[in-house]
């Protein structure tokens, strides 16, 4: 029973000038490293979307340099082209009514 009147009479009381100074390092120690994280976080994020941008501008010239080849042979042969068009447009008919 004696214990628990110390424990809740102990519970009431300040923290020591000792301790309070310590949370104090604590709390700002924490802060750092969390801000340490963020900057690294945000320095990675940047990277990523800079890559990005970097493979989408690779996809779009090679994209315009088939479609510019695709051109060229559509041009060259009509009539073929023409063919295949209808062909394949006449199978996704096929596939997409079931």
């Amino acid at each position: 029973m004696e214990t628990k009147r110390t424990t809740a009479a102990n519970a009431h009381k300040k923290p020591s000038l000792k301790a309070s100074t310590h949370n104090g390092r604590s709390k700002a120690h924490v802060g750092e490293a969390a801000n340490h994280l963020l900057n690294e976080g945000k320095k990675l994020a940047n990277e990523v979307y800079e890559d990005g941008l970097n493979k989408l501008e690779d996809v779009q010239d090679e994209l315009k340099v088939y479609s510019d080849e695709l051109l060229k042979k559509v041009q060259k042969n009509p009539l073929t082209s023409l063919l295949i068009a209808g062909g394949v447009g006449f199978l996704l008919s096929l596939l997409l009514k079931k």
